[in-house]
C-alpha cells in the first residue's frame, strides 16, 4: 500500500497538465541550493547556465560538474552533469544534461542544454541556452496502460533562454534571465484534468544582484583574520516570477580559508501555495596537481504543503 501511495503522489506531482510541476524550477547544484537558489547574478561555476547563461562570459577556465539531488525524502531524484569550455574573446560554450525520476522509475523528465556566453566588455555579458525537453512514462506499467489519460507515453519540445549580467562596480553584479521563451508543450494527453487547460512550460523570469565584500575588506581597519574573511564573502538575492507566483531568494557565502566555505539561504514563495525555505551548505576545495576539485553539499527545509521535507544535493566541480 505504501508503494501505491508513493506512486500516486509521484504522478500527482509530475503530471504537467494537472499541476505545471513538470520541469519546475528546482535548480541544479549544491552550491546554489546553499544560497537559497539566489544565483542569477553570480552564475560563476559549472551550474551557471542553469541560472543565467551570461555567466559563461566571465568563466576563464574549464569547468566540469555533476549533481545528485533528492527531494521528498528520496521519492524524487535528480542527476545532472555539465561542462563549460572558454574560448577567449569569442566566449564560452557549455553543455549539460539532467534527468529527474521518481523512485519507481515509471516517470523520467530530461533536459539537454547547449549554452553560450560572452563578455562583450568587462562590465557586460550576454548568454543564451538552447534546450531540449523530454518526458517519458513506462509504457509497460499497469497504471499507465490502463489510464485513458495517456494518449502517448512520451513527449519532447525545444525552447531557449536569454540572460545578461552587468558589473557596474568591482564588487557588484546585476543579473537577469528569461527562461522558456519559446512555448514548450509537454502534455501527453489532449484531455484537460480537473478543468485545467493544457499549457506549455511557463516563463521563468529572474532578476537579482550579488555583492562581494572584498571592497569592504580593502577599506577595513580590522585585523588580518577579519579582512581575509570579508574578502571571501558575498551576499546575493533575487526575485523570480513563474506561473503567477513570485519567489524571493537570498543567500550568503563565506570562504573561511582557501579550502572551506559555508553558506546559508532563505526563500519565500508568494502565490496560490505560499511557502518558505531555509537552506544551508558548505564546500571543500581540494587541489590535485594542476587541477582542483570542489565538493559541495546543500540541504533545504521546506514549509507549506511540503513542510518537514528535506531537499539534499551533492555536487562535484572540477576546475582545470
Amino acid at each position: 500500500m505504501k508503494r501505491i501511495l508513493q506512486l500516486i503522489l509521484s504522478i500527482t506531482l509530475l503530471l504537467p497538465v494537472a499541476t505545471f510541476a513538470a520541469f519546475n524550477d528546482i535548480g541544479v547544484g549544491a552550491r546554489p541550493l546553499g544560497l537559497g537558489g539566489a544565483f542569477v547574478a553570480l552564475a560563476d561555476d559549472s551550474n551557471a547556465a542553469n541560472y543565467n547563461a551570461a555567466g559563461l562570459g566571465y568563466i576563464d577556465a574549464i569547468h566540469l560538474g555533476g549533481t545528485h539531488a533528492q527531494r521528498f525524502n528520496g521519492l524524487i531524484t535528480y542527476n545532472a552533469i555539465s561542462g563549460i569550455v572558454p574560448f577567449g574573446k569569442i566566449g564560452s560554450i557549455g553543455a549539460s544534461f539532467g534527468d529527474l525520476a521518481e523512485d519507481s522509475d515509471i516517470y523520467h523528465e530530461q533536459v539537454v542544454r547547449i549554452s553560450y556566453g560572452n563578455a562583450l566588455f568587462k562590465q557586460f555579458a550576454i548568454g543564451a541556452n538552447l534546450k531540449l525537453f523530454r518526458t517519458s512514462f513506462d509504457a509497460t506499467n499497469e497504471f499507465v496502460v490502463e489510464n485513458p489519460y495517456f494518449a502517448q507515453t512520451s513527449s519532447s519540445a525545444v525552447s531557449f533562454d536569454l540572460g545578461v549580467i552587468v558589473k557596474p562596480f568591482k564588487s557588484l553584479s546585476l543579473g537577469a534571465s528569461v527562461e522558456n521563451l519559446l512555448p514548450a508543450d509537454m502534455s501527453i494527453s489532449d484531455t484537460p484534468v480537473n478543468d485545467t487547460p493544457i499549457a506549455p512550460i511557463p516563463l521563468n523570469i529572474r532578476a537579482g544582484l550579488t555583492y562581494r565584500l572584498e571592497t569592504i575588506a580593502e577599506m577595513s581597519a580590522q585585523g588580518a583574520v577579519v579582512s581575509n574573511l570579508l574578502k571571501g564573502s558575498l551576499g546575493t538575492c533575487e526575485v523570480a516570477r513563474r506561473n503567477g507566483e513570485t519567489y524571493i531568494r537570498t543567500g550568503i557565502e563565506a570562504w573561511l580559508n582557501k579550502s572551506i566555505a559555508v553558506r546559508g539561504g532563505y526563500g519565500v514563495k508568494n502565490g496560490s501555495n505560499s511557502a518558505t525555505t531555509l537552506s544551508f551548505g558548505g564546500s571543500a576545495k581540494l587541489p590535485i596537481s594542476k587541477t582542483s576539485i570542489q565538493l559541495d553539499y546543500g540541504f533545504q527545509l521546506l514549509s507549506g504543503d511540503f513542510q518537514d521535507n528535506i531537499t539534499q544535493r551533492f555536487s562535484a566541480n572540477l576546475l582545470f
